[in-house]
């Protein structure tokens, strides 16, 4: 499994194609950039900076989420649906169970209802 492939992909039956993946990893909310900074043609001093301290930041996230990862037995079920707007639920969940977990979502929305699987915690809705 992978967070770059969908473990799973469903149509509901209103017509939203629906990707749901299952990874450990997970990275800090580090919030938004401000939008402003990437302006074209305008130079703000310590903008370049800030750009190069927010990777710095980002680059050291990704080892740091990778040990957590290992150390803990966490795994994240997200489904996401693009179309006609951007709908998401993320849900935490064990390895153990998680097999159920993705076919419960995956169940659920095939037939055009909120998924609510049995044994994870539902983290956000979108």
């Amino acid at each position: 499994m992978t967070v770059f492939r969908p473990t799973a992909r469903t149509s509901s039956p209103d017509g939203r194609e629906w990707e749901i993946y299952a990874y450990r990893l997970q990275l800090p909310n580090r919030g938004t950039p401000d939008p402003t900074s990437f302006e074209l043609g305008v130079r703000r001093p310590g903008q370049r900076r800030g750009r190069i301290r927010r990777l710095l930041v980002r680059l050291i996230d990704v080892p740091v989420a990778a040990v957590r990862a290992l150390r803990t037995d966490e795994w994240i079920v997200e489904a996401i649906s693009w179309a006609p707007y951007r709908t998401s639920y993320k849900w935490s969940t064990t390895a153990e169970v998680r097999g159920q977990v993705l076919v419960l979502v995956e169940g659920a929305l095939a037939r055009g209802e909120t998924p609510h699987p049995r044994n994870a915690r539902l983290l956000e809705a979108v």
